[in-house]
């Protein structure tokens, strides 16, 4: 079936040239997803797909577009072609538009990434329900005997294969087969301590390997944790308001994470929408920060050997001691920059610790703050880099846990934030592209009681 596609995508980039396109680029993909969850013992969801789509990049006498489409049929491609083609020499010149200098592509054989589990793309959707059905069960258990009245459980599962062939007129050709699974639960108590508000619990996990989720200690461990979230919110209300320390648990903290690296984004710098306009080699965080891009971790959420338009990965440090090394800068947005190209988007995202502690650890050294474990909406203003965030969590005192909180929030400004860090944990998130680890700032706005 796959052989099928090569083929397909090879038909299209011969009618793009046919079709007027000195240059074209092709992306042909299928997968397929599995998604069950069980609520109180009865099935809550169930689907299950198979999906194909192809892009074609076209250039055109200085014209460029890109189009989409799920009709893979011979008759249907050829139309789609003819209309592509016609709609993109409608457009205007875009002389910084072309593919990537071939220099650029990758040599040699793919590497081993740990990408694709033979196992796992041979599940059955009995084998999801089942886990479904097992996690939401030994969840209930340990809800119901944990304590407080339980409103609800859901266990799930998730399971998706996906197969992607990358291919263009100046040679290159790619091919990126992947698996994927996760199991997780949630539940929801009554908090009888603040007038039966209903508090939440969850934990996910993932793998790209079958046997890692299959283990019933893994799901042990998802039902404890999940629980163990939901009995921390009992009893939470603000902390007070003013400027106080700030330990940001893992995986909190891609989210602050995501808005430093949407800023680094070419397209974010050429929209002018980026506060890190124009601040390569300036020092953006404090000297602790060393976050680095890594592309080839075994197994690793988002490992790839080729970027999305076919240029080579590598290893990239984004910020070094505190410094801005790089952007993320496409064929395309290098050009307008006139910066060097590095890698149209971010793989998985790591951070150097600065100590050898996690999260409990740093919150046992927190004198007085907030512990946040999520956050909840907000504004993030990527021009200026100032935020306003909701946030839940925990006040410390002491180096203990005072409360939950709800009903805060945190403000100011990224720079201000980021160079405000005095502590990167030893616990980055596993089962995200942004292995965040836990991370601790000084003096941050607190608005609370």
């Amino acid at each position: 079936m796959n052989e099928e596609l090569i083929k397909t995508a090879h038909q299209v980039l011969e009618l793009a040239q046919k079709a007027g396109s000195h240059q074209a680029g092709v992306k042909i993909s299928r997968s397929r997803f599995i998604d069950v969850s069980i609520r109180d013992g009865e099935p809550d969801k169930a689907s299950a797909s198979t999906r194909q789509g192809l892009s074609l990049r076209l250039f055109i006498e200085g014209r460029f577009a890109v189009h989409s489409t799920s009709d893979l049929r011979p008759q249907g491609l050829a139309a789609f072609v003819a209309d592509a083609a016609a709609l993109t020499k409608a457009l205007e010149p875009d002389p910084y538009r072309s593919l990537p200098d071939p220099t650029r592509y990758p040599v040699g054989p793919a590497p081993e990434l740990g990408l694709y589990d033979p196992e796992l793309a041979q599940a059955p959707a009995g084998y999801w329900a089942d886990k479904a059905a097992r996690m939401e069960a030994l969840a209930s258990k340990r809800a119901k005997d944990s304590g407080p009245q339980v409103v609800s459980v859901i266990g799930g599962a998730y399971g998706e294969t996906a197969f992607g062939y990358l291919a263009d007129t100046s040679g290159f050709q790619g091919t990126l087969e992947e698996t994927g699974g996760f199991a997780g639960c949630s539940m929801v108590y009554m908090d009888q301590e603040q007038e039966n508000k209903r508090r939440s619990g969850w934990w996910w996990e993932g793998s790209r390997q079958l046997g890692l989720l299959g283990e019933r200690q893994t799901m042990q461990r998802i039902a404890g944790e999940a629980v163990r979230r939901g009995l921390a919110e009992m009893g939470a209300k603000p902390g007070p308001s003013g400027r106080y320390g700030l330990l940001v648990e893992n995986q909190a903290a891609r989210t602050l994470l995501g808005h430093l690296l949407g800023a680094m984004s070419g397209q974010s710098l050429h929209n002018k929408r980026s506060y890190l306009s124009g601040r390569l080699g300036e020092p953006i965080a404090a000297e602790i920060l060393t976050l680095r891009d890594e592309p080839f971790l075994i197994g690793g959420m988002a490992s790839r050997w080729f970027d999305a338009e076919g240029a080579a990965s590598s290893p990239l440090v984004m910020i070094e001691g505190g410094a801005l090394k790089r952007y993320y800068l496409n064929t395309y947005y290098s050009r307008q920059l006139g910066l060097a190209p590095t890698t149209a988007s971010a793989s998985n995202i790591v951070l150097k610790p600065s100590h050898a502690e996690d999260f409990s650890a740093m919150l046992a050294g927190l004198e007085r703050g907030l512990a946040v474990t999520g956050f909840l909406g907000g504004n993030f203003n990527s021009t200026t880099g100032d935020f306003s965030l909701g946030v839940k969590g925990l006040w410390v005192e002491g180096g203990s846990v005072k409360h939950a909180v709800e009903g805060m929030n945190l403000a100011g400004n990224a720079l201000e934030l980021w160079r405000g860090l005095v502590k990167v944990g030893s616990d980055p998130y596993p089962f995200s592209a942004t292995r965040a680890p836990s991370l601790l700032f000084d003096g941050v706005q607190l608005s609370g009681a």
